[in-house]
């Protein structure tokens, strides 16, 4: 993936498919989605930096590698999942002692996040050949894992929303003072579809996103073919 892409372009849930099981089970109310996507944002980032760090460190001086390059994978490996699993089970107790009754609905989904598809994606990356340890890879590094991770949360809260208004007539925020957290939309709550609030329900949501992203990029890559015939005939 591009550093500059993985928000809309190479969306990992509507374009790539992958992290579909947190998308489909915990997409019932918008809070829980707000909750994952924070999460797995916040571990993805986290992990990323740990890692530019931690090759910015071990970088060996000019010449040959002391280090086979089978092995230093390994290694790079072990301790970038080493990472993830460290910052996932501080952001889980971060959700226990902040917000419990969300962290009991989102259940083993938080721990899932150190093995989710999308971090492995991220740990497995090598990093930028030319810079992997330098200020200016890392930073790439984090672009690409805040895009990436941004991305998810915008496919988990529009699945949500969808979810939980057709499925519930509500939309669940945090609590604020007055604020109870519920809002009743319109008249959706006295007769709701219910099928929505299933796991069917959350894939049928995820077809339809993913066929939605199908189309505008079909329909972008056409506007583009478009315009460079418009530009050669003027040619």
């Amino acid at each position: 993936m591009k550093q500059s892409r993985g928000f809309l372009g190479n969306n990992p849930i509507a374009v790539m498919m992958v992290g579909l099981c947190p998308a489909a089970a915990v997409t019932g109310r918008v809070i829980d989605a707000l909750w994952m996507s924070l999460g797995l944002f916040f571990v993805l980032v986290l992990t990323r930096l740990g890692q530019g760090i931690l090759r910015g460190l071990g970088q060996t001086p000019p010449g040959p590698p002391s280090t086979p390059p089978a092995l230093a994978f390994r290694c790079g490996l072990l301790g970038g999942l080493f990472l993830a699993s460290c910052f996932t089970a501080s952001f889980e107790l971060i959700l226990l002692a902040f917000a419990p009754e969300e962290g009991a609905s989102l259940g083993i989904y938080v721990p899932l996040i150190a093995v989710n598809c999308i971090v492995l994606d991220r740990v497995l990356e090598p990093g930028t050949p030319d810079d992997p340890g330098t200020g200016k890879g890392i930073l790439r590094s984090l672009q690409t894992a805040a895009a990436i991770g941004a991305g998810f949360a915008l496919c988990l809260v529009v699945i949500s929303l969808v979810r939980e208004i057709l499925g519930s007539g509500t939309i669940t925020l945090f609590p604020m003072r007055s604020f109870g957290g519920t809002i009743e939309v319109g008249g959706l709550s006295r007769a709701p579809a219910r099928a929505l609030i299933s796991a069917g329900g959350g894939f049928l949501c995820l077809g339809y996103l993913a066929g939605a992203a199908r189309l505008l990029s079909r329909s972008k890559r056409q506007g583009e073919a478009n315009g460079g015939e418009e530009e050669a005939k003027r040619a």
